[in-house]
């Protein structure tokens, strides 16, 4: 509990502070990218990319080479989803995220690993050409800072990815995003996005319950612990499931991770405000969620 409570403190006196969003900025991505940490974490990734491969040519009908056209909405720091999409055939991609934080330089890095490590891929050289600009050389567009609406025609995409952003942003921002992927989408085309449910914040204090954050009201969390830094909108998949609503999508998965005995175990630790007593352990205790969507 000291340290999430400590780790709140520094975002809010950050925030607060003239230079302090960039300071956190640098930080952060420092952490993300040490050199002694960035291959088991390109890895991960990897593996979480073909498994996505997996679920869009399993259930979904598509194959990597049938995408002439992906949108990512959330790029993040390492573009391994996009590089693995590309190496298995996948068309133009536009990478967009509402921070420039995506490192252009450790592109050749992450391709040799991902060339290591990934040996059915149709273009095994991508990532590695050796131009100015890596992904340009693949082409891949990246934009940021953006938000939705993006500058893009509508229906001008066959895949939008959408990777654990969805935990962040408020439920209008969240409705706002499905709305812009419907637009993006050519009819048929398919959504992609996965959503983590638990507290980030006990990634780095292992005394709180993954679903820490369910203790407190929105007034208290907002007042005192959400903030630009992390700001987690603790939604359940009902709630995800709502912000769908009247959108021209099918649903063709669904999957809810978690629910499980530990993580029973773990919601069992906290006392649950009010505002969540009213849900079914099943959507208190997930962990994750896993959605694809077909746009009719």
């Amino acid at each position: 509990m000291i340290r999430f409570l400590a780790k709140v403190a520094v975002q809010h006196l950050l925030g607060a502070i003239p230079f302090g969003p960039g300071l956190y900025q640098r930080l952060q991505t420092r952490a993300v990218l040490r050199t002694s940490d960035i291959l088991p974490n390109v890895d991960s990734k990897h593996a979480v990319a073909l498994n996505h491969l997996s679920l869009l040519r399993n259930v979904g009908g598509v194959a990597a080479s049938d995408v002439k056209a992906h949108l990512e909405i959330g790029a993040g720091w390492m573009p391994v989803l996009p590089l693995t999409f590309r190496r298995h055939g996948m068309g133009h991609q536009v990478l967009t995220d509402i921070t420039r934080l995506l490192c252009h330089d450790r592109v050749p890095e992450i391709a040799r690993r991902l060339a290591a490590i990934d040996t059915q891929a149709l273009n095994p050289d991508v990532g590695m050409r050796g131009g100015a600009d890596p992904l340009a050389d693949e082409d891949m567009v990246y934009h940021a800072p953006v938000q939705v609406p993006y500058a893009v025609p509508s229906g001008a995409f066959d895949l939008v990815t959408c990777i654990q952003v969805l935990i962040y942003p408020p439920p209008p921002a969240v409705r706002a995003i499905h709305e812009e992927a419907a637009r993006c989408l050519r009819p048929g085309g398919l959504y992609l996005a996965t959503i983590r449910l638990d507290d980030l914040y006990a990634l780095a204090d292992p005394k709180l319950s993954r679903f820490n954050f369910l203790r407190y009201s929105s007034a208290t969390w907002n007042r005192w612990f959400d903030n630009r830094f992390t700001p987690l909108n603790r939604l359940r998949p009902g709630d995800h499931a709502r912000l769908l609503d009247g959108l021209p999508f099918e649903r063709l998965a669904w999957r809810i991770s978690g629910g499980g005995p530990r993580e029973l175990e773990q919601l069992a630790r906290i006392r649950l405000h009010a505002e969540f007593a009213h849900l079914p352990p099943s959507e208190l205790a997930a962990t994750n969620l896993t959605f694809l969507l077909r746009r009719v």
